[in-house]
């Protein structure tokens, strides 16, 4: 078994064993977290763009990619993505709790999720056309395979991270999410993990009702949704749980749909 493989397959167990360490007795939870934390601490430097720039080139262009990987991508004098990682990888924080289960997260692109900065990978920046840093996506080969949004209620934590490599939600039900900061009208409920519409990551919002309207999807909406009155993040979210098939929704126009039934694909 290949290196890059045996890595993928860790990620995959990886996040397994989070959704039982979340889901099981919390000191339990933490008593793991402290007997492996020593073994894994060193695996990734604290990061600093200006301090850490020439090391994470080489690291760049030096290691093997892991494939499929997460990105998080910073770039220099960004206070918000200075928060962001501070708020990751305080003590007891979702790194130390990723990491501490086997996640390899670091600035090379041998590590699960890596945090490089803009300047390193241009051509994946023009891609994405990021707009807002940090920006968190999957990629396999160089070619995006989901990206998160914040502010639409879903966190940026290790539920979100799982989610990105596998594309597999794991998050308990009943987990508290955050509150919007995007506008949302109240008639879908928002999600941050975001699809592309037809490779495109940042649509329009005429983009998007055009493609939802479109012979992909026009069957699947239901005839209480005025989508014409949505919000974007709300026509996005929509978009997302069409992609992975959720076929069955409530049918009050006046309250967010719940996903009833998974279809799989």
């Amino acid at each position: 078994m290949s290196r890059s493989l045996k890595r993928l397959v860790c990620v995959f167990t990886s996040v397994a064993v989070l959704t039982a360490a979340y889901a099981t007795d919390s000191r339990a939870a933490e008593s793991a977290i402290a007997s492996t934390q020593a073994a894994t601490q060193s695996l990734s430097p604290a990061h600093d763009p200006a301090r850490n720039a020439t090391s994470a080139a080489v690291s760049v262009k030096g290691a093997r990619p892991l494939n499929p990987r997460v990105v998080f991508i910073v770039k220099k004098d960004c206070a918000k993505c200075d928060q962001e990682l501070a708020r990751l990888q305080r003590a007891g924080g979702d790194f130390e709790k990723m990491r501490a289960i086997g996640w390899l997260i670091g600035e090379g692109p041998e590590n699960q999720v890596q945090i490089v900065d803009r300047d390193q990978i241009p051509e994946l920046v023009r891609k994405l056309d990021v707009r807002d840093y940090p920006t968190v996506a999957c990629i396999d080969n160089g070619e995006v395979v989901r990206s998160f949004k914040s502010g639409c209620t879903t966190p940026l934590d290790a539920w979100t991270f799982g989610f990105l490599a596998k594309g597999v939600d794991e998050r308990p039900p009943g987990a508290v999410l955050e509150s919007a900061r995007v506008e949302t009208t109240g008639s879908y409920r928002l999600r941050g993990n975001h699809w592309s519409v037809e490779g495109d990551w940042n649509p329009t919002r005429d983009r998007v009702i055009e493609h939802l309207r479109g012979p992909n999807h026009l069957s699947e909406l239901e005839p209480q949704w005025h989508i014409d009155s949505w919000s974007y993040e709300e026509l996005r979210s929509l978009h997302d749980d069409l992609h992975e098939r959720y076929d069955t929704y409530t049918s009050s126009s006046s309250s967010p749909p719940e996903v009833r039934h998974w279809k799989g694909g």
